[in-house]
């Protein structure tokens, strides 16, 4: 077994905007943090990446775009599954007539599986698109920083809105 992952060192926030976070399913604030990130085996730092840019939601603390449900099509391959499951044991002919129940379990329940999920695929609506989601929500407009309470100051080509104090823009 390979324990593997990756350190974040040395979090410092440079961001926020408005965003669509998935996991608490509403418009929330979201805060970016520029970290440095290293790649470990076995708890071991190996492999420097670099200054990366963190996003995560302010209320849930996760990446608000990361997907918090199952997927559909991951949902219609579960489907497929449990159908060629079902099929595969209705064709295994009985060996024992001591294990009888236990060959019409192995044959119903898959079946009986794909009929509730195959019925909760056709009764749940798609989830919106992201694209769509974003759109609803307006950009960010504060004039004061949120995590140090100092008016912002127009950047060089007068876009970007920064913290004079902390250095945290407005995306």
């Amino acid at each position: 077994m390979l324990i593997h992952g990756v350190y974040h060192w040395w979090p410092k926030r440079v961001g926020f905007r408005n965003d669509y976070c998935r996991s608490c399913e509403g418009p929330r604030r979201a805060i970016a943090t520029r970290t440095f990130d290293v790649g470990h085996i076995f708890f071991v730092p190996v492999l420097p990446v670099g200054f990366w840019k963190h996003w995560s939601c302010m209320q849930c603390r996760r990446h608000p775009h990361a997907a918090a449900r199952t997927r559909r099509v991951f949902k219609w391959m579960g489907v497929v599954c449990l159908i060629l499951l079902a099929v595969m044991f209705s064709t295994l002919p009985v060996p024992d007539p001591s294990v009888a129940t236990l060959a019409l379990a192995l044959r119903l329940l898959p079946a009986a599986g794909a009929i509730a999920l195959f019925i909760h695929l056709l009764m749940t609506p798609k989830d919106p698109k992201l694209r769509e989601l974003l759109a609803a929500i307006p950009p960010a407009s504060d004039s004061v920083c949120p995590f140090c309470a100092t008016p912002l100051v127009a950047g060089d080509g007068g876009g970007r809105w920064a913290c004079p104090a902390c250095g945290v823009v407005r995306y």
